[in-house]
């Protein structure tokens, strides 16, 4: 982790830890307290103790609010996963940044940010106020938001990822020190119980699509979706994320923690 604050996590400087880390030659305004004297005493040679540094990782964890997001309640139980992995960082020492993508009006709407648990509430009711709706693409988005800052740190995605983008959106999402995509898939989009002759809309971008199911249809959706998925992992491994497919089911959390 390189970062701008104390933290739990190993570190690519040096700092004020008390586990030694290496000796380097003494240059002018070095603090002599760190001098070896006990060496120089040995070698003759004026060296400097370094000592390993602990920072802090930032987790920016995103929820997909888009209008897909809000069939069959995948928002509130992609809120709920958010909360917990927050909760779980703030618990760990790390610093939280919350985010959710699209807005209704704008690509990205910046949420709060807390290093303590103390600052939970605030978070917890921002995520509380959330809802889905959006119809923004995503695409460029996360790349954005992932590289804004040097302190990266680590990203969470939760989202169904279905969006036109999704695979920008993993590859954006992989510029920062690691991460975990949680890919939300309700039941009946995993395992669809549709019958007869339908015209499905896209609730987001209104086209119509007329569908006749049948055996063939079903086993045809089934390979699609197992090709869309793997994909996915895929995408998101190559990009240097951890990957989850999380039904939405209301053991999902339950699911998530056990799989963390």
């Amino acid at each position: 982790v390189r970062a701008s604050f104390g933290g739990r996590h190993a570190s690519t400087h040096k700092g004020e830890s008390l586990d030694f880390a290496d000796y380097r030659p003494y240059v002018v305004c070095d603090d002599y307290r760190r001098i070896d004297h006990n060496l120089y005493a040995r070698l003759g040679q004026l060296v400097v103790r370094q000592f390993e540094a602990e920072e802090e990782l930032t987790v920016k964890v995103v929820v997909d609010s888009s209008a897909s997001m809000g069939m069959y309640a995948k928002h509130q139980m992609a809120v709920c996963i958010a909360g917990m992995v927050s909760y779980l960082a703030l618990a760990g020492g790390d610093r939280v940044s919350l985010y959710s993508l699209p807005g209704k009006d704008r690509p990205l709407v910046i949420g709060p940010a807390g290093r303590h648990l103390s600052q939970w509430p605030l978070l917890e009711r921002w995520l509380e106020s959330l809802s889905a709706g959006g119809t923004v693409p995503m695409d460029g988005v996360l790349r954005t938001l992932v590289g804004s800052s040097a302190n990266r740190g680590a990203t969470v995605l939760v989202s169904d990822l279905l969006d036109p983008a999704w695979e920008r959106t993993l590859d954006g999402a992989g510029l920062g020190a690691g991460g975990l995509i949680l890919h939300l898939l309700a039941a009946p989009e995993i395992e669809p119980d549709l019958v007869g002759d339908l015209t499905l809309v896209d609730v987001e971008h209104g086209t119509r699509t007329p569908v006749s199911t049948s055996e063939d249809t079903v086993r045809a959706y089934r390979a699609a979706l197992e090709e869309f998925v793997t994909s996915a992992a895929g995408r998101a491994r190559r990009a240097g994320l951890d990957y989850l497919l999380v039904p939405a089911t209301p053991d999902a959390p339950e699911r998530v923690l056990a799989a963390l």
